[in-house]
């Protein structure tokens, strides 16, 4: 008999490929923890602000193409 037994999934985050137990969904799209922190601390003019901009539109983009699939059905 297994007593508190706790089964923890990890996930592939959408941004940066790694796998992670902590994170979000978002519009269908795991986003790991680390991101988050990163996407909520960044600013225009950070170098690094067109890559998760890029990647976030990505989500809206794969999310709007799922939702004309499901209305053709």
């Amino acid at each position: 008999m297994v007593h508190n037994m706790e089964i923890i999934l990890k996930r592939k985050c959408f941004i940066c490929d790694q796998e992670s137990d902590e994170g979000i969904e978002v519009l269908g799209k795991f986003l790991c923890t680390d991101c988050q922190r990163t996407i909520v601390n960044l600013t225009p003019d950070n170098d690094a602000y067109g890559f998760y901009k890029k990647k976030m539109a990505e989500i809206w983009e794969d999310y709007k193409k799922e939702l004309e699939y499901k209305e053709k059905i």
